[in-house]
């Protein structure tokens, strides 16, 4: 059963946080003087671990005050075959991910930089940086996954079957990274449904969250070296 307080965290996800990413989040680092970007740069990182933080805080507390089950946003701790399946797939990826790193070089750091100079201002460029951006990819890993497949799947469910609702919480989803252009929405909304995915096959969110920070985490690492790379 839905509240009043449901409807309007919906609004807020669906809404409002689409808004306020692509007005007053990068917008403003889009149009800050070159010299000051760096300190927009971690001023966004700090307001988007704030906000996500929140968010997700809320959601418990509306499962606290409502009693509802932890099980309903995969908050649940599950170990099945899908789980199983999940994790050696992630190692093999991790595994990949390693060895191509170890051989990259300038060529490899060239198309790094090409495929995300659209968002660049976005992106760490130092170790500080990169600091900051590991805690928000973290932030997305954990309070992403909750807000966006857990809680915005079983809010849907109440209105449409589920997979329409995973696909719909996917599109939101997309939309939330409005910024990043057509091709970035789509791509977001792509890795949204990959997620959901993960958490119906594994049962729980758990698994989400680890690859969701683990894929943010490898990109701010990559992007960083990247531009590290021409600096020198």
């Amino acid at each position: 059963m839905t509240h009043l307080p449901d409807h309007m965290l919906f609004v807020m996800l669906a809404v409002l946080f689409p808004i306020r990413a692509a007005t007053f989040g990068y917008r403003k680092l889009e149009r800050a003087a070159e010299d000051d970007v760096p300190r927009v740069r971690q001023w966004l990182y700090r307001q988007i671990i704030a906000i996500q933080w929140s968010l997700a805080a809320l959601v418990v507390l509306l499962w606290i005050v409502f009693r509802r089950p932890w099980s309903a946003v995969g908050l649940q701790p599950v170990v099945n075959g899908g789980l199983i399946g999940v994790v050696a797939g992630l190692l093999i990826v991790v595994l990949f991910a390693a060895l191509q790193q170890r051989g990259a070089g300038e060529e490899a750091h060239a198309r790094v930089r090409q495929r995300v100079r659209h968002i660049e201002r976005m992106l760490p460029h130092d170790a500080r940086e990169l600091r900051w951006f590991s805690g928000v990819a973290i932030t997305a890993g954990v309070c992403e996954e909750l807000l966006y497949r857990g809680y915005l799947i079983w809010y849907l469910q109440h209105w449409i079957p589920l997979t329409f609702a995973v696909a719909l919480a996917a599109i939101i989803f997309g939309v939330g990274h409005f910024y990043q252009g057509p091709r970035g929405m789509i791509l977001t909304a792509c890795v949204g449904a990959f997620l959901a995915g993960v958490y119906l096959v594994s049962g729980s969110l758990y698994a989400a969250m680890v690859i969701h920070a683990l894929m943010d985490l490898y990109s701010g690492h990559v992007t960083c070296r990247a531009f590290r790379h021409a600096a020198a």
